[in-house]
């Protein structure tokens, strides 16, 4: 029951973020007063009013590179926790066949993410589109 809660929470919240704001768009062109709330837009407005309906491939893009940032992320984090577990466990052999578990789950899971993405390029280049519009951001020392 707990967890059928918890995915009802997780699809309204999912709906809520990239369903919801598609849906505005039509109101907006039906009216005879032409009214745009994004000609000013900055900073997180911006990015908000470039989610329209023309720009749905790059939405897409951002999307997938959102959750495949964030897989590495989760997966590196349950690599260390291994590893921590490994290191916590004093020679006990049932603890560190559990840390081993874990290590193992975190490489798995990394190379899932990883043969997931070379498969994305392989359908993109089916459909004629370039992996290259796909690019992971890249943090520089004048970021900030």
């Amino acid at each position: 029951m707990l967890i059928i809660n918890l995915v009802k929470k997780l699809f309204a919240f999912i709906q809520g973020l990239f369903i919801y704001p598609f849906l505005a768009l039509p109101a907006f062109a039906a009216g005879k007063v032409s009214i745009n709330p994004c000609s000013n837009a900055e900073d997180i407005a911006k990015v908000v009013c470039d989610l329209g309906g023309g720009n749905i491939g790059n939405t897409i893009k951002n999307i997938v590179v959102f959750f495949v940032m964030l897989a590495v992320v989760i997966a590196l984090v349950y690599l260390l926790y291994g590893g921590v577990k490994w290191i916590t466990s004093h020679g006990d052999k049932t603890q560190v066949e559990e840390a081993r578990n874990h290590i193992m789950a975190a490489i798995i899971g990394l190379i899932v993410v990883f043969l997931s993405i070379f498969l994305l390029s392989i359908i993109l280049a089916a459909f004629g589109v370039s992996f290259d519009d796909l690019k992971i951001p890249v943090i520089t020392s004048g970021a900030i």
